[in-house]
Protein backbone atom coordinates (compact mmCIF):
# COMPACT_ATOMS: atom_id res chain seq x y z
CA UNK A 1 0.00 0.00 0.00
CA UNK A 2 1.32 3.65 -0.57
CA UNK A 3 2.43 4.81 2.06
CA UNK A 4 0.16 8.08 1.85
CA UNK A 5 -2.85 6.80 1.65
CA UNK A 6 -5.11 6.28 4.79
CA UNK A 7 -7.94 4.01 5.77
CA UNK A 8 -10.52 3.24 8.18
CA UNK A 9 -13.02 1.01 8.53
CA UNK A 10 -16.66 2.19 9.59
CA UNK A 11 -19.90 0.15 11.32
CA UNK A 12 -21.88 1.61 8.92
CA UNK A 13 -23.16 -0.02 5.47
CA UNK A 14 -21.75 1.41 2.30
CA UNK A 15 -25.08 3.43 1.79
CA UNK A 16 -25.17 5.37 5.72
CA UNK A 17 -20.87 5.87 4.60
CA UNK A 18 -21.75 7.38 1.63
CA UNK A 19 -24.60 9.58 2.42
CA UNK A 20 -23.04 10.97 5.14
CA UNK A 21 -19.84 11.76 3.45
CA UNK A 22 -21.75 13.64 0.51
CA UNK A 23 -23.72 15.74 3.21
CA UNK A 24 -20.11 16.09 5.51
CA UNK A 25 -18.36 17.25 2.37
CA UNK A 26 -21.23 19.75 1.68
CA UNK A 27 -21.93 20.39 5.65
CA UNK A 28 -17.76 21.37 6.36
CA UNK A 29 -17.34 24.29 3.52
CA UNK A 30 -15.73 21.61 0.73
CA UNK A 31 -17.25 21.77 -2.68
CA UNK A 32 -18.13 17.95 -3.98
CA UNK A 33 -16.95 18.52 -7.71
CA UNK A 34 -17.58 14.84 -8.91
CA UNK A 35 -18.55 11.42 -8.08
CA UNK A 36 -17.36 8.45 -9.92
CA UNK A 37 -19.35 5.12 -9.54
CA UNK A 38 -16.63 2.72 -10.15
CA UNK A 39 -18.51 -0.65 -9.68
CA UNK A 40 -21.27 0.55 -12.44
CA UNK A 41 -18.13 1.76 -14.92
CA UNK A 42 -16.56 -1.62 -14.67
CA UNK A 43 -19.89 -3.41 -14.91
CA UNK A 44 -20.36 -2.31 -18.14
CA UNK A 45 -17.33 -4.01 -19.12
CA UNK A 46 -18.73 -7.09 -17.50
CA UNK A 47 -16.39 -7.19 -14.90
CA UNK A 48 -17.55 -7.23 -11.23
CA UNK A 49 -16.24 -5.45 -8.20
CA UNK A 50 -17.73 -4.70 -4.83
CA UNK A 51 -19.77 -1.55 -4.68
CA UNK A 52 -17.22 1.40 -4.67
CA UNK A 53 -17.50 5.12 -5.53
CA UNK A 54 -14.95 7.72 -5.55
CA UNK A 55 -15.77 11.17 -4.03
CA UNK A 56 -13.67 14.22 -5.46
CA UNK A 57 -13.63 17.34 -3.20
CA UNK A 58 -11.99 20.22 -2.18
CA UNK A 59 -12.12 23.54 -0.19
CA UNK A 60 -11.76 27.18 -3.04
CA UNK A 61 -9.65 28.96 -0.39
CA UNK A 62 -6.74 26.39 -0.24
CA UNK A 63 -6.46 26.50 -3.96
CA UNK A 64 -5.70 29.95 -4.01
CA UNK A 65 -3.03 29.69 -1.41
CA UNK A 66 -1.66 26.41 -3.76
CA UNK A 67 -1.30 28.59 -6.56
CA UNK A 68 0.22 31.44 -4.80
CA UNK A 69 3.05 28.69 -3.64
CA UNK A 70 3.44 26.30 -5.81
CA UNK A 71 0.82 26.06 -8.98
CA UNK A 72 2.07 22.49 -9.56
CA UNK A 73 0.82 21.25 -6.58
CA UNK A 74 -2.79 21.24 -7.92
CA UNK A 75 -2.05 18.04 -10.18
CA UNK A 76 -2.44 16.40 -7.02
CA UNK A 77 -6.02 17.40 -6.20
CA UNK A 78 -8.85 17.41 -6.06
CA UNK A 79 -9.26 15.43 -2.68
CA UNK A 80 -11.28 11.97 -3.04
CA UNK A 81 -12.68 9.81 -0.70
CA UNK A 82 -12.82 5.93 -2.19
CA UNK A 83 -15.84 4.20 -0.14
CA UNK A 84 -15.44 0.42 -0.55
CA UNK A 85 -17.92 -2.12 0.29
CA UNK A 86 -16.86 -4.50 2.86
CA UNK A 87 -19.91 -6.42 3.18
CA UNK A 88 -21.43 -7.38 6.99
CA UNK A 89 -22.38 -3.80 7.54
CA UNK A 90 -18.86 -2.37 7.04
CA UNK A 91 -17.41 0.11 5.04
CA UNK A 92 -13.71 1.21 4.13
CA UNK A 93 -12.74 4.94 3.43
CA UNK A 94 -9.55 5.41 1.69
CA UNK A 95 -8.29 8.67 0.94
CA UNK A 96 -4.67 10.68 0.59
CA UNK A 97 -2.81 12.10 3.38
CA UNK A 98 -2.77 15.39 2.19
CA UNK A 99 0.42 16.04 4.12
CA UNK A 100 2.57 13.56 2.70
CA UNK A 101 0.98 13.43 -0.83
CA UNK A 102 1.62 17.25 -1.52
CA UNK A 103 4.74 17.25 0.93
CA UNK A 104 7.51 17.98 -2.32
CA UNK A 105 5.89 20.94 -3.18
CA UNK A 106 6.70 24.06 -1.67
CA UNK A 107 3.16 24.75 0.50
CA UNK A 108 2.69 26.06 3.70
CA UNK A 109 2.62 23.48 6.42
CA UNK A 110 -0.01 24.79 8.71
CA UNK A 111 -2.13 24.74 5.67
CA UNK A 112 -1.60 21.13 5.07
CA UNK A 113 -1.85 20.18 8.79
CA UNK A 114 -5.00 21.88 8.48
CA UNK A 115 -6.51 20.38 5.33
CA UNK A 116 -5.57 17.03 6.79
CA UNK A 117 -7.34 18.06 10.44
CA UNK A 118 -10.61 18.97 8.43
CA UNK A 119 -10.30 15.67 6.22
CA UNK A 120 -10.44 13.76 9.11
CA UNK A 121 -12.95 15.15 10.90
CA UNK A 122 -15.24 14.16 7.85
CA UNK A 123 -15.03 10.68 9.28
CA UNK A 124 -15.46 11.31 12.47
CA UNK A 125 -19.26 9.99 12.61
Amino acid sequence: MKATVLNKTLGYSFYETYTMLKKRIKQNGFLLLHEINTQNIVAKQGIIIPKLIQLLFFEPKYVGQIMENDPLAINDIPLKFVIRNLGNGHTEVSFQNPIGNLQDYNLDEEMLNDLYRRINQLLNF
